[in-house]
């Protein structure tokens, strides 16, 4: 057994095919055929299940998932050591997460803020569902994520608070009502991003306490082009208040005054036990985030 078996063994779980796992990997299909069956032919069992709809791991391949996996994580750690490289740390984050906290936090962690504690980083920007989903897989050594949600088993701690705050440009006619009553806002048309979003759940949540009736003017998977839309007035829109901290400080965006108002936002960093080299600087990276946060989120 070597790692290119395993490695074709991942491939066809994740791509759940032989042909779409070739693609992958870079290899002919054949290839791939032959890794797997010097694969079972090595272990005594069949570890894939060729079915109709796709190609799935059989019993004993659930049970070679973990393992599988474990083995090229060592193998990585192995030549990075090895070759005298630092330790990869792969972590994940939401968006906004990325866009305006992320970049300075990394820059100061790779310039030694966090001691000597240091490593490579990449990383992967998604949505929580998927990058939960990444982190349990193996594929993500720890992920930035806004509100607690479903559990997680493995460790975690939080490293900030911020809150959703309801925003229009200036110019929109909410922005000049005060106080805002409910009845106003259920007149209002909101600006608001894909299901599956964290923002997305925080808007449907403010609908229900609000009331069902909440008009949707445009969605949009690009907190970015949702944010610009609201500064061009056309809408209303949740967002957290360190995603549009500059807007409000230069006066593209004001904060609408309504008391009642969705619940605070937690930050949490969530990672995987066992990483190996990458812990130490794992944990060194999360205790730095508590010296470069945002600074909205000490008004939360």
């Amino acid at each position: 057994m070597d790692t290119r078996q395993l490695r074709a063994f991942l491939a066809v779980v994740e791509t759940g095919g032989i042909s779409s796992a070739a693609e992958q990997l870079g290899y002919a299909q054949s290839s791939v055929s032959d890794q797997l069956r010097t694969l079972e032919r090595d272990l005594g069992v069949p570890v894939l299940n060729r079915t109709s709809v796709g190609t799935v791991p059989t019993e004993a391949g659930q049970r070679l998932l973990p393992y599988a996996r474990r083995l090229l994580d060592l193998d990585g750690e192995m030549r990075r050591s090895v070759s005298g490289r630092r330790p990869l740390l792969r972590i994940g984050a939401l968006q906004s997460l990325a866009d305006e906290w992320l970049p300075e936090l990394l820059t100061a962690f790779d310039h030694g803020a966090a001691g000597p504690d240091t490593a490579d980083v990449t990383v992967t920007v998604s949505n929580r569902g998927r990058l939960m989903e990444e982190l349990r897989a193996g594929h993500l050594d720890a992920v930035f994520t806004l509100d607690s949600g479903p559990g997680h088993d493995g460790p975690s701690a939080v490293v900030g608070h911020d809150r959703v705050v309801l925003v229009t440009a200036p110019s929109h006619p909410l922005a000049s009502v005060h106080p805002l009553t409910l009845d106003d806002v259920r007149r209002a048309e909101f600006l608001v991003t894909e299901i599956g979003c964290i923002y997305r759940q925080c808007f449907d949540e403010f609908g229900r306490d609000v009331g069902p009736s909440l008009k949707i003017a445009m969605i949009t998977g690009s907190l970015n082009a949702l944010r610009r839309l609201a500064v061009n007035g056309r809408g209303a829109a949740l967002l957290p208040r360190f995603s549009v901290q500059a807007e409000l400080e230069s006066g593209d965006l004001v904060i609408l005054d309504l008391k009642e108002g969705p619940v605070p936002l937690t930050v949490e960093a969530r990672w995987r036990e066992d990483l190996g080299p990458a812990e130490a600087p794992l944990r060194a990276l999360v205790e730095l985030t508590q010296k470069f946060s945002p600074a909205s989120w000490a008004m939360a």
